[in-house]
């Protein structure tokens, strides 16, 4: 906790939530002092703000986070909870949003900046789940999560929506970090909150990826339509095994002429919104071809042909093999780090806005250990350091 004590921006909390000036009950602690001791309920083994409350007098290192100087002066539950309700989930999401400005500005300009769009769980804290409609928590409703052994596929509670960045600058392990998350009740889909992370990320970064990797095609033609010509992001997701390839791709992630000949990419062009594709180098079928003295040897293919298959960029391309292949299984450990090592998972989560708080407070957790890690990498040396995930270099912008 220390490491990650000098990352949080005290001043801007501060600013952003100033003491309330006037008649009435005062508060005798500051925006920050309270929003790290909201904190500790995900940095610490608590998990819950009145076990924080209730342990705080005890614990010296907890006190020094929170910047409280005296052991009787700790603020109590009533505190923390009109905090919540004045800052809200307006404030709590500018706060990240500062945390997310220095990770962007070490991002590499010359790679592609990737995201990864997935939602997690979260059950919530009841005990009628076997009504059909209405449960005592506030907000939640029935949902479908991935069958595992020892869960049912469906669930009662909220669904937490995060967009995460790949950043490319740390080189030592994998490091995804939230850049825009959203909780909502567990029937919402998931492919329905793309576009309004993406235009988030617009509206307060002045920034977006160039890639987002998706979970199969969840994300309906559409959407991807729109994300692609609005935003000039490029959305990529295995296909479903019901869907129908057009006539070019032999496979989804190969493509012929009508004579046989694999074709590679050769680019995109914005203005026709369309791609174009050519013989490999070296084609072996093409000199023997009846139709050579006639063949273009380039072809063209709209986008919107197949959102899924061509979009922004092409699925037989190296680099959206590599992307689907390699980078969206990462997704899956990042999501148990919040939910375990956070607390999410044991969270009693009785109504829609405590969701929402502990999911941002989560994202806060981790974009500060993201800073740390690329401020201060570790001194001392990992036993473990070759059983970690390496990173993979990320191809060139195209």
């Amino acid at each position: 906790m220390a490491t990650l004590s000098e990352f949080v921006p005290d001043p801007f909390i501060n600013t952003l939530l100033p003491r309330a000036q006037g008649v009435g009950r005062r508060c005798s602690f500051s925006a920050a002092q309270l929003w790290r001791t909201h904190l500790l309920a995900l940095l610490t083994h608590a998990h819950t703000f009145n076990a924080v409350v209730e342990l705080l007098p005890e614990q010296r290192a907890w006190r020094r986070f929170a910047h409280l100087t005296h052991r009787r002066g700790t603020p109590d539950a009533r505190m923390l909870h009109e905090f919540r309700r004045r800052a809200g989930v307006w404030a709590l999401r500018a706060i990240n949003v500062e945390l997310v400005r220095p990770l962007l500005r070490s991002l590499r300009p010359q790679s592609l900046s990737v995201g990864v769009i997935d939602a997690t769980d979260l059950p919530a804290s009841t005990s009628d789940k076997k009504k059909r409609g209405h449960w005592s928590a506030q907000r939640a409703s029935l949902g479908a999560r991935t069958c595992r052994a020892g869960l049912s596929k469906f669930f009662v509670g909220y669904k937490k929506h995060t967009l995460r960045l790949w950043l490319n600058a740390h080189q030592q392990r994998v490091l995804l970090v939230p850049v825009s998350t959203w909780v909502a009740p567990a029937h919402l889909p998931e492919g329905y909150l793309l576009e309004a992370s993406l235009r988030e990320c617009q509206r307060r970064l002045r920034w977006g990826p160039d890639v987002v990797v998706g979970d199969l095609a969840y994300i309906r033609q559409e959407i991807k339509r729109v994300i692609r010509t609005k935003y000039d992001v490029a959305v990529l997701t295995k296909m479903k095994p019901d869907m129908n390839l057009i006539d070019a791709f032999d496979r989804w992630d190969q493509m012929s002429c009508l004579h046989g000949e694999p074709l590679r990419w050769l680019g995109y062009e914005p203005v026709d919104q369309a791609h174009w594709f050519g013989p490999e180098p070296g084609a072996g079928l093409c000199p023997h071809c009846w139709d050579a003295s006639h063949c273009p040897r380039e072809f063209a293919y709209s986008a919107e042909l197949h959102e899924t298959l061509l979009g922004l960029l092409p699925l037989n391309t190296g680099a959206a093999k590599r992307l689907l292949e390699q980078v969206r299984s990462w997704i899956e450990p990042t999501q148990s780090y919040d939910k375990n090592r956070l607390g999410l998972k044991r969270a009693f989560l009785n109504s829609l806005r405590l969701a929402w708080t502990l999911s941002l407070l989560a994202d806060a957790a981790v974009l500060l250990r993201a800073q740390a890690i690329l401020t201060k990498p570790d001194s001392h040396p990992d036993l473990l350091r070759g059983l970690l995930p390496k990173q993979l270099p990320l191809p060139l912008r195209v």
